[in-house]
């Protein structure tokens, strides 16, 4: 599966371009590729066959290719007349047209190409998102629908600037027109320390627009080479384009030792536009090792640990991985199938190549790391929607040595795990062994503490006198209910008041961890605050409350 990324950072697109134009010196062309680069895009959608129109040729070899190839029904313009003049010397004997033509006033009858082709010609024109240039802009797109048959397609090579984007989804989608935006990654320029600028290739294609009939909609994007898929909006194919612009930024500041400063990447699947995969690029600040770059793989269930899900934790994983550079991968869809470790690592390498160092070549072996062999389990259990926490999982993590553990987990903030309970075999006779929540265990080290609390005032030993009577205790948000069952089981006289504003986390909690209201454990759905008001009011005490 191709993977598309979509940076977590903030995008700087004016120094993105500003950035772009200082590399690009005065060499423009050679940043669009020639036929050989752009052919693997240019073929799908150029027809031997086609009546083309090349709009503003310039000097450059893409015309001569295309006719050496088989496309023999071709006119090239271009306003210079030099230019012109220097092509047609060049070309005469092979018999190809080349006319000084200015693309605001072509002169060919209406309906005449079935193809217009524009290498470069409209980021050429459109450099400057001022009025003037944008009406220029449309007289100009207004020509090349004149002159293109129904059904015909304006071919058009850019490196989409946002306002060129813009106006491309803008105007054509308004007169009818279909417009499917494709990335070419063989026209992409690598000479820069390997750091490629997205080419693109938009093909609006003409529809005839009835009178009083509605624009035509019809937006569609192929960007890593899967099959052409329709956006909603024009504001998210200009997400999809300027995600793949942001992330070849990112690329180009990761080129030096020590800019991985943990920066986030997610890498998403081009069918659901869900996050697949989400990586974190860490750095070691110190002296060059042999050692320059490594994945590691983080089992499911495993993301949201101190060591793979803080900075802080990252970067002590780089210290002992021993790496100059390391990406830290998480897998958090848990609707998705990763297969096996071996899959995963097949499905990530092109993707991960493209953050290596600067100095690092290309075709060098790479260790991808991980923990425990394998890429651990998750286990769907039940999947929710709370009124007021939105949708919640409950999930089954299976993790190192035989381990396995119950979280529920509100989709809203999937790196917070909201309650967690070790799971233990039971055995009924006649059934099948399953998995239950074990009521002995607490797995967050504060809810020890808490219950370690409890028994200051409720076990006889530690308590200033005997207790007469059931010692009250109120624990305010229930969760799984895993502290307040623990206080039930271990202190027999403690009497325990749970409250949860969530009705739904109530349910939970009884359906999935083992949470059983009895005469000395309730549960009550209510604000905590204004239920600890209610006691004081009603002049109710509680020994304890957490």
């Amino acid at each position: 599966m191709d993977l598309l990324p979509k940076s977590a950072q903030e995008f700087n697109e004016k120094q993105y371009w500003e950035t772009f134009f200082a590399k690009r010196g005065t060499e423009a062309f050679e940043w669009y590729g020639e036929y050989p680069q752009l052919c693997e895009v240019l073929n799908k959608y150029v027809r031997t066959k086609d009546h083309i129109l090349v709009a503003g040729c310039g000097n450059s070899t893409l015309s001569a290719d295309m006719w050496n190839v088989g496309y023999k029904s071709m006119v090239s313009v271009d306003i210079s007349d030099v230019v012109v003049r220097q092509m047609q010397q060049k070309h005469a004997a092979a018999g190809m047209t080349f006319t000084k033509m200015d693309l605001m006033k072509l002169e060919f009858p209406d309906k005449e190409f079935t193809c217009v082709l524009d290498k470069g010609t409209l980021d050429a024109v459109y450099t400057h998102d001022d009025q003037e240039t944008a009406e220029k802009v449309e007289t100009m797109f207004k020509e090349i629908g004149r002159v293109l048959r129904v059904g015909g397609r304006y071919v058009c090579v850019s490196l989409l600037q946002g306002h060129i984007l813009d106006k491309l989804l803008q105007w054509f989608p308004q007169q009818g027109w279909m417009v499917r935006i494709c990335r070419c990654k063989g026209a992409e320029n690598t000479d820069s320390g390997g750091i490629p600028f997205p080419v693109f290739v938009v093909v609006c294609t003409k529809f005839e627009l009835k009178p009083g009939s509605a624009p035509m909609n019809v937006l569609e994007v192929t960007l890593q080479g899967e099959k052409p898929r329709r956006l909603p909006s024009a504001a998210a194919v200009r997400q999809a384009v300027t995600s793949l612009q942001q992330f070849a930024f990112t690329r180009h500041g990761l080129t030096s030792p020590g800019s991985g400063e943990d920066l986030r990447l997610e890498l998403c699947d081009p069918d659901t536009d869900g996050t697949r995969f989400v990586l974190f690029v860490v750095d070691r600040w110190r002296k060059k090792t042999k050692k320059a770059f490594a994945i590691f793989i983080v089992p499911q269930g495993r993301e949201t640990e101190w060591l793979f899900g803080s900075p802080a934790g990252r970067r002590q994983l780089a210290e002992t991985a021993g790496h100059d550079r390391l990406v830290v991968v998480h897998l958090p869809a848990r609707d998705h199938q990763y297969g096996d470790l071996e899959q995963v690592k097949a499905e990530l390498s092109e993707s991960v190549m493209q953050l290596r160092p600067g100095h690092l070549r290309d075709d060098v072996q790479v260790p991808f790391l991980t923990c425990g062999g394998d890429l651990g389990r998750r286990e769907l259990r039940h999947r929710g929607t709370s009124a007021l926490s939105g949708q919640y999982v409950v999930e089954d993590v299976h993790l190192e040595e035989g381990e396995s553990v119950r979280r529920l987990v509100f989709l809203a903030n999937v790196n917070v795990i909201q309650s967690e309970a070790r799971l233990k075999r039971v055995s009924v006779k006649g059934q099948p062994a399953a998995l239950e929540a074990d009521g002995d265990h607490l797995s967050c080290c504060h809810h020890r503490y808490m219950a370690a609390g409890v028994a200051l005032v409720t076990e006889p030993a530690a308590a200033p006198a005997p207790a007469a009577a059931p010692v009250r205790v109120l624990v305010i948000g229930l969760g799984g209910g895993g502290l307040s069952r623990f206080i039930h089981d271990k202190f027999p006289k403690a009497s325990v008041d749970v409250v949860d504003i969530d009705p739904e986390v109530v349910t939970v909690a009884k359906d999935w961890f083992g949470f059983t209201e009895d005469d000395r454990l309730r549960a009550h759905v209510a604000d905590g605050l204004q239920f600890i008001r209610d006691c004081k009011a009603k002049g109710e005490r509680m020994e304890t409350w957490k």
